[in-house]
């Protein structure tokens, strides 16, 4: 069998296994990346060893992050600072706007900071908007996540883009005035895209609709939630906007540390009787809710590194060149195509800028429009060989099923809406 033969079918027992017959994700993910290491020639060796690589790679940055994201949203739901947040939130926006709202602050808070990280830091007003207001959790998460998305994928100084200029020789600043265009196009058409695939009906599971333990917040305690969230987000942003090689800046713009640092404004909030052991329950009870959802992200990781470690990006690279005549349609569909195979976008956009490079270099392509194009194709599709996917699946308790055809098939509209509006712009401008 060919390479992506190969792939397409572990892919289809990947979903067949969890959504027909009710395998759970963990076991399902790695015996397909099993299958698909071994049936392109992997030895037993090369393909655990791929993956363990990718389990590991994923969680050595992640793993952490979910957890204090997971014991932030615990604290912060507890103390009634979720509330407040999304109390403050609809006064601002209302809520019939909110889910605008969502993907107003995704696509902000996305340029600076990484997805996963974001979208866990504000998960939590995530789900109190959802109850205050009575929009899915659905519809308020596919908001943000695309906005998310679309700011990662098309906006510097995001990794991604910047590795696009780098290879094709241009610079950062003559490609932002366009991506920003395509962005806010891509984002205008995803949200009206949602009201076509229906995500409503999504709700958060969970046996109470408030929290609990409800303090009664007052002084500088009022802002001491949006501190929490705020602080770790500036300093990550800080930290990607000034490079310098400073070990201040190295430890405030990791994720890890940035959140640790957002946990020191929630203690205070914690009642003084007893403070060490409600903080250690909070530990507690953050650890058994964030462990099969780091679990299940590190092996969608996994199957995700086999699929990069195989020759099935090689195959179709080696076919490419033959595809110069189509012009601007070219760096765009690969880009849909490395997304859709590999799981990720940035890879994507570094595979695809390295095959159209010369394309740009003798002048067959214009640099500005390739470079959009290859962004706007690397939205999609988000589907069961990325980490994302599964994040997104376990924090919500959705189905495999209601993904696919929610968050999966909103990426690949804001996909090809990108890719449209890249198309036609440069049709009347280029």
């Amino acid at each position: 069998m060919t390479p992506i033969i190969v792939l397409i079918a572990s892919i289809v027992l990947l979903i067949v296994s969890v959504t027909r017959l009710k395998v759970h994700p963990i076991p399902a993910l790695l015996i397909s990346g099993l299958v698909l290491g071994l049936a392109s020639g992997g030895s037993v060796h090369s393909v655990t060893q791929s993956l363990l690589n990718g389990f590991g790679d994923t969680l050595k940055w992640i793993g952490l992050i979910i957890f204090f994201g997971t014991l932030l949203g615990e604290i912060l739901s507890a103390t009634g600072g979720s509330d407040l947040i999304a109390d403050s939130i609809i006064k601002l926006f209302g809520i019939k706007y909110l889910p605008y709202s969502m993907a107003a602050i995704g696509f902000i808070i996305g340029i600076p900071v990484f997805m996963d990280v974001a979208y866990l830091t504000l998960l939590p007003t995530l789900v109190v908007l959802s109850k205050k207001s009575n929009h899915s959790i659905l519809t308020l998460g596919l908001s943000l996540s695309m906005s998310l998305t679309v700011a990662h994928a098309l906006i510097p100084p995001t990794p991604g883009p910047l590795a696009v200029a780098a290879i094709l020789g241009i610079e950062v600043g003559q490609i932002i005035p366009l991506n920003i265009t395509i962005a806010l196009i891509a984002i205008g058409c995803g949200l009206l895209g949602m009201r076509v695939i229906s995500a409503k009906g999504a709700s958060f599971v969970t046996s109470d609709t408030k929290p609990k333990a409800m303090n009664d917040l007052r002084g500088i305690h009022k802002v001491l939630p949006f501190a929490a969230i705020l602080t770790p987000l500036l300093l990550m942003s800080f930290g990607t906007i000034f490079t310098a090689d400073n070990g201040i800046v190295e430890f405030i713009k990791n994720p890890v540390w940035a959140l640790m640092i957002g946990l020191v404004f929630v203690l205070p909030l914690l009642r003084k009787d007893n403070f060490t052991q409600k903080l250690n329950d909070h530990f507690q009870n953050a650890g058994a809710k964030s462990a099969i959802v780091i679990l299940i992200t590190g092996t969608g990781g996994a199957f995700g590194q086999v699929i990069k470690d195989t020759q099935i990006v090689e195959s179709l690279i080696s076919d490419a060149p033959d595809l110069a005549t189509l012009g601007i349609l070219v760096p765009f569909f690969l880009g849909l195509l490395f997304t859709t195979v590999t799981g990720s976008i940035t890879v994507s956009l570094i595979t695809t800028a390295s095959i159209v490079a010369p394309m740009v270099t003798n002048g067959t392509m214009d640099p500005s429009y390739t470079t959009a194009a290859i962004c706007a194709g690397s939205l999609g599709v988000i589907h069961v060989n990325s980490s994302f996917f599964w994040l997104f699946k376990e924090v919500h308790h959705l189905s495999t099923t209601k993904v696919l055809k929610s968050f999966s098939l909103l990426s690949l509209l804001v996909s090809l809406s990108a890719g449209l509006a890249v198309f036609i712009l440069s049709l009347i401008l280029g």
